[in-house]
């Protein structure tokens, strides 16, 4: 038989190397003892997919019946396999078109496609054939039932005559389709009557790996069938496909003699057991030159193994990847590209791309999308990790690294994969690092200059760029740098779907709870959600189902709590009210105490204040909105503001409605939260809180009377202060390159240490002044706003009433002329406002420190003080 030159299957399976690594690592035993791997064969098995539509009730009965789609898989062998393929249908809905020599046409991985039998419109005849010939069978079956009640009644057996009917009545009324139903995977609602035809017939193929496992002192073989569909498959309990280990036990022929062995064209078709002996008999030396897809192995390495390093045909592409489009996209456009056309570059004067530093939070995919790199690009596929390249032994880890390359250089085209560079790549000046840590470093970047004229592309992945030796960094050795974000809610959903593949689940599974609940989750955190909620459906005997995962979802915690804040995503996923996160680092501050994860308050809530809101608008706002264009002017957005004024006068509440412009978190916190009487505590609750900063970014952190936690260190006598305020200063370097904008908030600018206000720290100073005029009528008029007001009221009377009231005053003035009018039963009129004024007065002439804010050169010229 011929393999055509395209095939469809309906997922892409995890490479060979890992799913024997999975086996070998495994202690299960399979068919009386059996857990020694002895070989792999890869099978594509044929199915039918048969998309047919059926008739569903309308919700009243005066409504026109609906139509619903769905699919069903039959056994392209015709050999009785229905049931079996029906748990995989879902994953086969949508489907991939390959090339399968291209794709499996590799030596040194056997691949057997197995060809279809009958034709479509056999295919097509089968559902409704069956149903049909089910109808008539439970038709004849409770003819049967009421004939015998029939006669045990005339011949006076009433109780058996009743047991007949009450069993026909049953049979009718329960669902004597359960059998079809679990043999094509049928929804409830179809029947004969509700069947109205079949739509479109595809033929699909169904990779499968199966695995050949022996026994000591057994010469048979036990055959075990997975389907593995992402590098984090379960290995520890591997679900194994019984109905397929069951067919290949017993139809060794039909592999031999019904399939096509790709990569295998000029070789007379083995037995499995023949070939699993042949295997045992090769030697294991290797040919000095590489040969199709053959592992080559340097003779001058001593250390490193590239037999377990090298994958030289990667099975996965970013097909395979669930979501993350933009990255794809990212990579398309930054390394695939200038790979595959390198004279079009060079015409621009552009080199390809020698390095890439993958970056970003743990879990999220990094190593999975590079792999599926590697295949894009049909290159062999290099992964090392610290522990393949440490050694206690002086001098080894660099002669590791130079092995290493050596092995990569023989493999070409090839992709090294350096997982978690910063363990490997400790700065060389950190007081930490050995001399043999230092060599590494010093060897690894002799490497990746001597590479760059070779056919080899370095990846390196970090959580922290920073944490890498700079000269690693700098440009030449790592050209593109790319975050690998956690999954949005696209990819979330491809991945759900990805790691429920080949498990049973219910009809017409909805994700899109679990989705939303698992917004700032890892991608190897939704593998977890996916594995508790089928241990929860296998202790159940049922289908997964969504309240399954939902209540997965629920008992998972995200594992990157410390990241989430940094991607506005996330705050958008959940609808703008926010998740608020508690890093697990964080011992001496709540986050949900200090956090408001949904401010609603904005610009149109405060009362007057022109002024302040415009200069805030062009200071703060307008940058941050529109970077670009500040950026090209060389301005960039401010990422502190310091405010100041009289108490009183509106600084927290100007900077909840900014947080609410900005559709930030708000944090708050005063000096009493901060301060403590143990050493060294203040110092800690100020690291704690820029920490809960960067998990709930983006964010506003609002630091009220800053000048109580960072007042002069010269004139404090308390080692501990001092220690907050470096603390502080610390900080407010390290969070410039996050999404977070530190507000503080104090009455003289002068009693706030001076490294605090130096330009850097807080790049904008505001005034925050006792209100206007107008200011005080808008107060008035917000405090008043639910309140029977009556009309006619005298406002500018009133603003000149209360000149030189602080807001906070005003806020007083408002509430007793409301209590004025309760009493008389009347509607808050002049009247009432002016005696309130009367019984009030402004807080800011009983101020200690007006006469020294009257007497600053920052503030304005506030005549009423004193």
């Amino acid at each position: 038989m011929t393999i055509p030159e395209h095939i469809e299957i309906d997922q892409p399976l995890l490479d060979g190397r890992s799913v024997a690594a999975g086996f070998r690592s495994n202690d299960q035993t399979w068919c009386d003892g059996h857990n020694q791997l002895q070989g792999l064969l890869r099978v594509l098995y044929p199915a039918y997919r048969v998309e047919y539509t059926y008739a569903v009730e309308g919700r009243f009965p005066w409504s026109s019946p609906a139509h619903e789609r769905e699919y069903a898989l039959l056994d392209g062998l015709w050999e009785d396999n229905d049931a079996g393929l029906a748990m995989h249908r879902h994953a086969a809905s949508e489907t991939t078109t390959i090339d399968p020599r291209a794709r499996y046409g590799d030596a040194s991985v056997p691949t057997v496609a197995l060809g279809f039998h009958g034709d479509e419109a056999r295919a097509a005849s089968v559902l409704p054939t069956q149903l049909e010939h089910e109808r008539e069978r439970i038709d004849r079956q409770i003819e049967r039932w009421h004939e015998q009640a029939d006669t045990e009644a005339s011949a006076g057996n009433h109780t058996k005559a009743r047991r007949f009917r009450e069993q026909a009545d049953a049979y009718e009324g329960g669902d004597p389709l359960r059998d079809l139903r679990e043999i094509y995977g049928l929804p409830d609602g179809v029947d004969a009557d509700s069947f109205e035809g079949v739509e479109s017939i595809d033929r699909v193929s169904l990779p499968f790996w199966i695995a050949e496992l022996g026994a000591q002192d057994q010469s048979e073989l036990c055959y075990v069938a997975v389907r593995p569909t992402d590098e984090g498959w379960a290995r520890d309990t591997i679900t194994s496909v019984g109905w397929l280990e069951q067919f290949v036990a017993s139809h060794q022929s039909v592999l031999e003699s019904d399939g096509h062995w790709l990569g295998a064209e000029d070789v007379a078709v083995e037995s499995t057991q023949d070939r699993i002996d042949r295997r045992r008999e090769e030697s294991d030396d290797r040919p000095a030159r590489r040969q199709d897809d053959e592992v080559v192995d340097p003779p001058e390495t001593e250390l490193l193994d590239a037999q377990r390093l090298v994958d030289p045909s990667p099975d996965r592409s970013f097909s395979d990847v669930g979501g993350m489009t933009a990255l794809k996209e990212t990579l398309e456009e930054k390394v695939l590209k200038p790979l595959e056309h390198p004279e079009r570059y060079r015409e621009y004067g552009l080199s390809t791309v020698d390095g890439v530093l993958l970056h970003g939070p743990p879990g999220c995919g990094k190593t999975y999308i590079t792999g599926a790199l590697a295949g894009e690009l049909g290159q062999s596929f290099v992964r090392v990790s610290p522990a393949d390249l440490s050694s206690k032994y002086m001098g080894e880890p660099a002669q590791k690294v130079q092995e290493l390359f050596a092995i990569a250089r023989a493999n070409q085209p090839c992709l090294v994969f350096l997982d978690e560079l910063d363990a490997v790549t400790v700065a060389r000046d950190n007081d930490d690092s050995n001399q043999s840590e230092q060599g590494m470093v010093n060897q690894l970047l002799t490497e990746l200059e001597g590479v760059r004229d070779e056919d080899v592309v370095v990846v390196g992945a970090t959580n922290h760029v920073d944490d890498i030796d700079s000269a690693i960094r700098r440009s030449g050795r790592f050209d593109e740098r790319i975050e690998v974000p956690p999954p949005d809610a696209d990819a979330r959903r491809e991945m759900l779907r990805v790691h429920l593949a080949g498990r049973p689940t219910t009809e017409g599974l909805d994700l899109s709870a679990t989705v939303s609940a698992t917004a700032g989750y890892a991608a190897s955190d939704l593998e977890r959600v996916v594995d508790e909620a089928a241990r929860a459906a296998l202790a159940d005997d049922s289908p997964v189902g969504t309240d399954h995962l939902r209540a997965a979802a629920e008992r998972t915690e995200t594992s990157i709590d410390e990241w989430i804040g940094r991607y506005e995503f996330v705050a958008e996923e959940t609808d703008g009210t926010g998740t608020v996160v508690q890093p697990s680092s964080v011992d001496h501050l709540q986050a949900d105490a200090i956090v408001s994860g949904d401010v609603t308050r904005t610009f149109d809530d405060v009362g007057g204040m022109t002024d302040l809101q415009t200069t805030l608008e062009e200071k703060v706002l307008e940058p941050l909105r529109q970077p670009e264009r500040f950026e090209q002017y060389g301005l960039e957005p401010t990422s502190g503001v310091l405010l100041y004024g009289p108490p009183g006068c509106g600084k927290t509440y100007i900077t909840e409605a900014l947080a609410g412009e900005l559709d930030h978190f708000f944090v708050e916190i005063s000096p009493a939260e901060l301060v403590s009487k143990w050493m060294g505590e203040p110092a800690q609750r100020v690291a704690d809180l820029f920490e809960i900063a960067r998990a709930n970014q983006p964010c506003l952190v609002f630091l009220d009377e800053i000048d109580a936690v960072a007042g002069s260190r010269g004139s404090s006598t308390n080692q501990s202060g001092q220690q907050l305020v470096n603390q502080l200063l610390t900080e407010l370097e390290a969070i410039s390159d996050e999404n977070v904008i530190v507000v503080g908030a104090t009455n003289l600018i002068e009693d706030v240490d001076g490294a605090i206000r130096r330009s850097g720290r807080f790049d904008e100073r505001v005034e925050v002044p006792p209100p206007d005029a107008d200011a005080r009528r808008e107060i008035l008029r917000v405090h008043l706003a639910d309140r029977p007001v009556a009309d006619g009221v005298d406002w500018d009377r009133l603003a000149t009433a209360t000149d030189g009231y602080a807001a906070s005053d005003l806020e007083l003035v408002a509430d007793e002329a409301a209590h004025r009018a309760l009493r008389a039963g009347d509607s808050v009129d002049t009247t009432h406002l002016l005696d309130a004024v009367e019984r009030t007065e402004s807080s800011l002439r009983q101020w200690d420190d007006g006469q020294r804010y009257q007497q600053s050169e920052d503030t304005s010229d506030l005549r009423y003080f004193g």
